[in-house]
């Protein structure tokens, strides 16, 4: 009935609604592929977008392991840190007991520098000490020898009054003595307390033998030196 009625309409009717038909199906034809591109257009897309969130997960993990190594690091900084200042505090102790070493090191050097000076002052002393007592025994040693040959120059005068002495005494004696007859006066040097063996000597003879005592003494001395 329907096509029957559709007879019944004029030509360009009908030739217009095949037109609209034809370009509805066009424009749905044109419509569909349009969305089969958008489609895949997104698909390509959304692979797109999983790939980069897998990268971004990715780089959010690697950038999460490189805090946590920046962490890591930063508590051992932090823990280096620490200890570096506590070798710093114990070097600035021991610098500090270094110098103080050092300071007392100094003080005892100059106490060293000051006996040492002492002692050399001392020892410079001895020297001249020494070498006064050497002069001294020298002189001493030479008066001496003057005395000794002084001495020896008395002992030979002793000797010649000694002989003189017992030649004047045998030419007094008298050729015969009675018993009645007195002892003959003696002289001063044939005395009882100046006898013959001990003849009587000067002033200067009795300084003399006592010098010469006093030398002798003094040998002890003289062996001390040495």
């Amino acid at each position: 009935m329907g096509i029957e009625n559709m007879r019944r309409w004029p030509m360009y009717i009908v030739f217009a609604v095949c037109i609209l038909l034809i370009l509805s199906l066009f424009n749905s034809w044109s419509i569909e592929t349009e969305l089969r591109n958008r489609v895949a257009e997104i698909s390509t897309q959304l692979q797109e977008c999983s790939k980069q969130q897998t990268s971004c997960m990715e780089e959010s993990l690697t950038l999460l392991e490189q805090r946590d190594g920046y962490v890591s690091k930063l508590n051992d900084l932090d823990k280096q840190k620490v200890k570096l200042a506590e070798e710093i505090s114990l070097s600035k102790n021991k610098l500090a007991q270094s110098e103080t070493q050092v300071n007392r090191t100094l003080i005892n050097m100059e106490m060293c520098k000051t006996e040492l000076q002492s002692l050399q002052n001392l020892q410079l002393s001895k020297s001249a000490t020494l070498d006064t007592l050497r002069l001294e025994k020298e002189t001493l040693t030479a008066q001496l020898s003057e005395r000794k040959q002084k001495i020896a120059d008395l002992e030979k005068e002793i000797e010649k009054l000694k002989s003189s002495l017992t030649t004047k005494s045998a030419a007094a004696m008298p050729s015969k003595i009675t018993p009645a007859a007195e002892p003959p006066k003696l002289s001063p040097a044939l005395n009882v307390h100046n006898p013959i063996n001990e003849p009587v000597l000067d002033n200067d003879a009795k300084e003399e033998l006592e010098d010469v005592n006093a030398l002798n003494d003094g040998n002890d001395f003289d062996q001390q030196l040495q």
